[in-house]
């Protein structure tokens, strides 16, 4: 989607904050995306309602969780324009207040926000939250309005892995995890928000990410190329992963590299809230072992 700056203020803005927005392809650790709902008039095909930009973020990041908090809500709320974004609050609306306490962000609005209902308050609320819990420190947000939390509606309280609204008929996930990658002997955990799309379990999306690799390129891929699976599903808190027999020929030579490979599966998995253990199945059957490591029994975290 074309991006562009519409108005002067913001280019004044971004050049103040030592913010600019950056092309396909940096480094995300280096940028914060902000949510804005897409224009009604431009949903008439279908696609999205809600779009993000990255912001270039380094020189922010050294700052407060408060202060990225406040600069990232002005440039969402006010600074930014985009000929394709919708605004975030509806017209009279004002900010009233942005405080960090711990680790949530409370937002408050005046009464105006108070007047969206249904899908707008939806995007509205998303667009707010899945902006800020992008920021170190932040992992809840609050939203309430004229320092009260809205009574009609299910939640005041949002996180990155609550349901996102993508358009009025359809909706993803986001989800937070630890997916975990070698560094030399030991396994680092990479932080990182994956977008679960209908008919997609958040286990299978953390076996597509870990295929996929670490972003950090200081890390090795925790699963070697040809790398597949037959299948993986959660029943309870025990996943199991279901693993063709051709897997064991791609394993490392080395024992401990193999034990590696399964504790940072066994890790990635058990980032995801609802689940504890994990059962490798190869062709569908318990196995003794795989390669040199004992799966006869679940493992845990």
């Amino acid at each position: 989607m074309k991006r562009v700056i519409g108005l002067l203020l913001c280019v004044v803005l971004l050049v103040l904050l030592g913010i600019s927005v950056v092309p396909d392809g940096p480094d995300e650790a280096e940028t914060l995306s902000l949510y804005f709902p897409v224009k009604e008039e431009l949903l008439s095909g279908g696609g999205d309602a809600v779009t993000t930009v990255r912001i270039d973020w380094r020189e922010m990041r050294s700052k407060s969780a408060q202060e990225q908090a406040e600069a990232a809500l002005h440039l969402l709320l006010e600074g930014y324009q985009d000929s394709a974004f919708g605004r975030v609050l509806p017209g009279s609306a004002r900010l009233l207040s942005c405080q960090v306490s711990g680790s949530t962000a409370t937002v408050d609005f005046s009464a105006a926000y108070g007047q969206l209902s249904g899908i707008d308050l939806t995007i509205a609320d998303y667009c707010i939250a899945l902006s800020l819990v992008q920021i170190p420190g932040i992992y809840t947000v609050r939203i309430t309005v004229n320092g009260r939390e809205l009574a009609y509606r299910d939640k005041n309280y949002f996180r990155a892995d609550d349901v996102l609204v993508t358009s009025p008929e359809d909706v993803v996930r986001n989800l937070a995890v630890q997916l975990y990658f070698p560094n030399g002997g030991l396994l680092v955990a990479e932080e990182r928000i994956l977008t679960i799309y209908e008919g997609e379990s958040q286990a299978e999306a953390v076996i597509e990410a870990l295929l996929t690799g670490p972003e950090n390129e200081a890390l090795k891929a925790l699963l070697p190329e040809g790398f597949s699976v037959l299948g993986v599903r959660v029943e309870g808190d025990l996943c199991y992963i279901n693993l063709p027999q051709s897997s064991e020929e791609l394993l490392p030579s080395d024992s401990a590299a193999q034990r590696l490979t399964v504790q940072g599966l066994v890790r990635s998995l058990c980032s995801i809230r609802e689940v504890r253990q994990v059962q490798l199945l190869v062709e569908g059957e318990r196995r003794a072992t795989w390669g040199t490591v004992d799966i006869s029994q679940p493992f845990g975290n």
